[in-house]
């Protein structure tokens, strides 16, 4: 309302319409408020509602177990591609048969179809035509006998009275000689074998008979003996009187060499008789 409006009026009008308006105000925040705490005590009413409907049914079910039993189970669900899993089963097998650890001996070239220790002719001389004479009857007086065992490894030479006898550079590692009553003459100055400084075999001189004593790789060698009287050797017999008329070298593979020697044993008969034997060890 402007002052034009009012200007009509009486003082006692305007005054009655001033106080309406102020208590119109004061009305209409009384009435604001009235409003809010009725929209809040109605939210505060529906939160309290829902908790004990809620508490409720929670106590209803720990009571009765049924509640618990009509819940649906909870399902899985399986890939289209995934398969069953089959756990294998045990089966009872057979143990495998244990492997060989060793195998067959094999015969040296030249032996092939022989048994091992069976001595056969692999040199022979025709002497139905005279192999010479036997020597004058008598000879030198003689001081002793002794046996003398040599193995070459590869390096070295033997030596007899200062003169190269073997030169090991020349023979296969693990060739050996054994020469049996070697008779020592009066008067001849006593040669005695030697080896060289390089000479990395084993060389022994020993009484007839003895064993010459050391070790070495292999237990069995290949025995050539130069016949002369029937001897054993490493337990084999070599007898060069089969035939009568031919003096042969006798061979014989596979023949044993005993523990803590380096040489098979060779044992003439009775009575002292000069015998050779060369061997190669088989490893």
């Amino acid at each position: 309302m402007n002052d034009r409006q009012q200007q009509g009026m009486s003082p006692d009008f305007r005054a009655r319409m001033r106080q309406g308006l102020s208590t119109m105000a004061v009305r209409e925040r009384v009435r604001e408020r009235r409003r809010n705490r009725a929209i809040a005590g109605g939210a505060v009413a529906a939160v309290a509602a829902a908790v004990v409907g809620v508490g409720v049914w929670q106590f209803a079910g720990a009571l009765d177990p049924r509640i618990d039993e009509a819940a649906p189970a909870p399902t899985t669900t399986m890939e289209p591609s995934a398969e069953p899993t089959v756990e294998p089963t045990a089966t009872a097998t057979a143990p495998p048969e244990p492997e060989p650890t060793e195998t067959a001996p094999v015969p040296p070239p030249g032996f092939e179809g022989v048994a091992a220790g069976a001595p056969i002719v692999t040199d022979f001389v025709d002497c139905r035509n005279g192999c010479g004479d036997t020597g004058a009857a008598g000879g030198p007086t003689l001081e002793r006998y002794y046996d003398v065992y040599v193995l070459c490894e590869g390096s070295g030479s033997v030596l007899f009275g200062g003169a190269e006898w073997i030169d090991c550079a020349d023979h296969e590692p693990g060739t050996g000689w054994a020469l049996v009553d070697r008779a020592d003459v009066v008067g001849d100055g006593d040669p005695q074998f030697t080896a060289s400084p390089d000479f990395d075999g084993q060389l022994q001189v020993v009484d007839p008979g003895e064993v010459p004593l050391g070790s070495v790789e292999g237990a069995t060698a290949t025995v050539y003996y130069a016949c002369g009287p029937t001897v054993t050797i490493g337990g084999v017999t070599f007898d060069c009187n089969a035939d009568p008329g031919i003096i042969p070298q006798l061979a014989a593979w596979g023949v044993p060499i005993g523990d803590g020697s380096f040489a098979p044993r060779m044992e003439s008969g009775e009575g002292v008789a000069r015998s050779d034997m060369r061997w190669v060890m088989e490893r």
